[in-house]
């Protein structure tokens, strides 16, 4: 028992250190001076919180020669990985100006360089890839920044606070100013977590009792079939016998028939339903999940809401 005791305290410290050290990703642009504001505001609101500064890329689509910009897919290849190889780079120079403002502030920060045609895309691919908890962004340009703003106003803010993981908190941030929040919402995803395990066990269970089925069934098949064998043969018997009398005038014929149709027709089974192989827990979780999926749906919608500027 206390071997136990010491090892639950153990992992609820380890949980509590997972918590404190978990990091705050920061999207910034590729020009410092405009982008410092969003940093400092994540540094002197998240104390003793790590840093990830991140920026995302995107390869250049139009490669100088001789003085005209042409098609990256007309030019020839090794020119085309050497002026992104210096973008690269340019953009790496970029990350470490932003290195060294988490530096003078005196705080822990890293940097992650993201290649993505699309900024926003490239923000919900990082998000997901790395189960980002936390992430701040801009909520618009700062030129675009007034006393009254409220809500959101780039397409990029936008597009990542409807399409980025239920799990992520999100504050959107305009020249150093809280603009709006998009909150990760854990109850929902547990919840969706706990109904996938139960659908997950009730497969296994329905799965392993159609195996028991199908043994009992291979092992009655051969009597079954041998009873219904002997149901056609004395059919046809009771048919033949009953033509034999139909021709020579009785009429025993009729009844006989009528007994051997009404006996058949209670002894066929009537056809099964398309969901007839499903459980009722099963169709409960479809229906739960359903639901859970559709409130997911109209909260992301709530909170990104936009009003047209």
């Amino acid at each position: 028992m206390e071997f136990e005791g010491a090892r639950k305290n153990n992992m609820e410290e380890k949980e509590e250190e997972t918590v404190m050290d978990e990091r705050i990703y920061v999207a910034v642009g590729r020009e410092t001076a405009k982008n410092k504001s969003n940093l400092t505001w994540v540094i002197d609101n998240s104390p003793g919180n790590k840093i990830c500064i991140v920026l995302v890329h995107r390869p250049a689509q139009m490669i100088p020669v001789l003085g005209t910009k042409f098609d990256a897919a007309t030019v020839d290849e090794e020119l085309v990985r050497a002026y992104r190889g210096k973008q690269k780079a340019k953009t790496e120079k970029i990350l470490d100006d932003y290195l060294r403002i988490c530096l003078h502030k005196g705080v822990q920060a890293e940097k992650l360089c993201v290649e993505m045609d699309s900024i926003e895309k490239g923000i919900v691919q990082m998000i997901s890839e790395n189960r980002v908890r936390k992430f701040v962004m801009g909520a618009a340009a700062d030129k675009h920044y007034s006393t009254r703003m409220e809500d959101l106003r780039s397409k990029k803010a936008i597009f990542v606070c409807q399409h980025a993981s239920a799990t992520c908190h999100i504050q959107f941030i305009c020249k150093g100013h809280h603009i709006h929040t998009r909150e990760g919402r854990m109850d929902e995803v547990r919840a969706l977590s706990s109904l996938l395990s139960d659908f997950q066990r009730l497969v296994v269970s329905s799965q392993s009792s159609k195996n028991t089925d199908m043994h009992s069934g291979i092992s009655k098949g051969k009597s079954e079939c041998e009873e219904e064998e002997e149901e056609r043969t004395s059919r046809t018997s009771s048919c033949r016998s009953a033509g034999t009398l139909s021709y020579f005038g009785g009429s025993e014929a009729s009844s006989t028939l009528t007994e051997e149709k009404s006996n058949y027709s209670v002894h066929s089974s009537p056809p099964s339903l398309p969901c007839s192989g499903m459980g009722f827990g099963i169709l409960k979780f479809l229906i739960n999940s359903t639901k859970l999926w559709q409130r997911l749906a109209i909260q992301n919608h709530k909170q990104c809401e936009c009003p047209p500027p």
